[in-house]
């Protein structure tokens, strides 16, 4: 069986928030998941329970978690690279240590906005 910290151990995650049209969405650079919502912390609950949802899937198939996911699209990137706007893990970080799952601390950045 595959162990959780030994598939996390390597796991990094990377996040860009930027808002489109009344929806702030979270984009997960080095896997790509995404999700939206109205606001900042409904949009990391939302972050959250996917991830969450996505480890005890795998892990409960023998899978390591994130494996055959293919990294976010370039355009995401670039607006990842572009962002001057770091936000705390502790601001927005996935607390899910309390559901049994301990993930790395995000790199978390806000785009600019679109001109």
């Amino acid at each position: 069986m595959l162990s959780l910290q030994g598939a996390m151990r390597r796991t990094r995650l990377r996040v860009v928030i930027f808002q489109e049209g009344d929806w702030l969405c979270a984009q997960c650079l080095d896997y790509d998941i995404a999700t939206q919502a109205k606001s900042l912390e409904d949009l990391r609950y939302d972050l959250e329970r996917l991830m969450v949802g996505h480890i005890a899937i795998s892990l409960k198939h023998g899978i390591k978690p994130f494996r055959h996911l293919q990294p976010a699209p370039e355009k995401y990137w670039d607006m990842f690279r572009r962002s001057k706007i770091a936000l705390p893990p502790q601001t927005f970080g996935l607390r899910v240590a309390k559901r049994g799952v301990k993930l790395p601390s995000p790199e978390i950045r806000v785009a600019p906005l679109a001109a």
